[in-house]
């Protein structure tokens, strides 16, 4: 079937050829208080590409460019237990895939073309459309993009080809004693190769009072915590930790709508003492001061920079910390009763929050449950009523037909 070129999308990013590999890729996934209506949801799903066409092009390599395309195949939801492997023929081809089973549905898409941020917009503009028709009721003022017939340009663009323009270099943020920094080894897939997932959830009210009164903000926060599960879960390692912190620069870009790869990886170095020793104020005054500092809109440009010149930045750390936000779609959020993002590492760990709750995921190769437990402990210490959401388990890899 021909297929005719619609959009240039510019340089071809460097995940195009791990997600061609992969059998894990980014995911959102929510349960909802109903089993998913098939009809709704394509409604939904149509009504989603009209205000971002582009999850409906199917995206190409030519030479060192994307190109997205269209044909005449049709990618609806799909019914299945185990979500759709992007860009096969049952995904029709394109990058992004939506299935559905029983009561929850699910997201997944090439990391070349969307980050997570991405996802999270396409995604809720997705729900508030499901949950408008299926309720019946909408909000005056969606909290989600909802304009329709957009040209792919004006919400595709990737930092890599935004002017940075004129900017004050800044220092980057370095290790003061990388020798004698520690991994966990075991934070690895089992011997067949699977990815263990958990989740636990505290009130946001509780954790963001806790994080006030010791001068955290909720990345700094993540920080700490997982940090003191390090240090606790090894008792003999008195090395120093590295954390990096993911974080959307879209606004420090001005290019809040974008849907495209514009994140920034902020390092977070942290020290036995400071953690296991010092005052916890201390800590996350400390790590505050060093997250705020990276926030910088020079020190973003700065980073990005060094990327466009060296496409990576060496960084020996612990695990990708990510606060994703509040998934919020309205008044119909109620509806919503567990969120879930997952992505093919064994070192990460996410958390969003959800009607009133701060929904926390580790994927700690092995030992998840491990950090799991250990931050639940933590977070009691610190009078935070927190509780398992889900049990520690493999994620679903990607399947290249349905599996009913």
């Amino acid at each position: 079937m021909s297929r005719t070129e619609v959009f240039n999308g510019g340089l071809l990013s460097p995940f195009w050829w791990h997600d061609q590999e992969t059998s894990y890729h980014n995911k959102f996934m929510v349960r909802l208080d109903h089993n998913i209506d098939p009809e709704i949801l394509k409604n939904a799903w149509n009504r989603t590409k009209q205000v971002y066409p582009l999850i409906d092009l199917i995206p190409e390599r030519r030479d060192n460019t994307i190109v997205f395309c269209k044909d005449e195949t049709v990618n609806d939801p799909v019914l299945s237990r185990v979500p759709l492997t992007p860009g096969t023929k049952a995904s029709a081809h394109r990058a992004f895939s939506l299935t559905y089973f029983a009561d929850t549905v699910t997201m997944n898409a090439y990391h070349c073309i969307v980050d997570g941020g991405g996802i999270n917009m396409i995604f809720s503009t997705l729900m508030y459309f499901y949950l408008e028709e299926y309720t019946g009721q909408g909000d005056e003022q969606p909290p989600v993009i909802t304009t329709e017939g957009r040209k792919p340009e004006e919400y595709f663009i990737p930092l890599s080809s935004v002017d940075v323009g004129e900017f004050e270099q800044q220092p980057f943020v370095s290790y003061t004693r990388r020798k004698g920094m520690f991994i966990d080894l075991d934070m690895c897939p089992d011997e067949e190769g699977n990815i263990r997932i958990a989740r636990i959830k505290a009130p946001v009210d509780q954790f963001i009072q806790k994080s006030k009164a010791i001068g955290a903000n909720p990345s700094a926060m993540l920080a700490i915590l997982m940090a003191k599960a390090a240090y606790t879960l090894h008792p003999e390692k008195k090395g120093d930790l590295a954390f990096v912190l993911t974080m959307s620069a879209r606004n420090a870009f001005h290019i809040p709508a974008s849907i495209a790869n514009c994140s920034a990886n902020l390092l977070i170095p942290v020290s036995y003492e400071e953690i296991m020793k010092d005052e916890i104020s201390k800590a996350a005054g400390r790590i505050r001061a060093v997250i705020d500092y990276q926030r910088q809109v020079d020190y973003l440009k700065t980073l990005t920079k060094f990327y466009d010149t060296y496409d990576w930045i060496q960084a020996k750390r612990y695990a990708f910390l990510t606060y994703i936000g509040k998934l919020d779609v309205g008044a119909n959020t109620k509806h919503i009763k567990g969120f879930e993002m997952t992505d093919d590492a064994t070192d990460s760990i996410y958390m969003m929050e959800l009607n009133g709750e701060f929904d926390i995921s580790f994927q700690c190769g092995k030992v998840t449950e491990k950090y799991m437990n250990a931050v639940m402990k933590i977070l009691g210490d610190f009078g935070i009523d927190v509780e398992v959401e889900t049990a520690p388990r493999r994620i679903m890899r990607d399947v290249s037909d349905p599996v009913l």
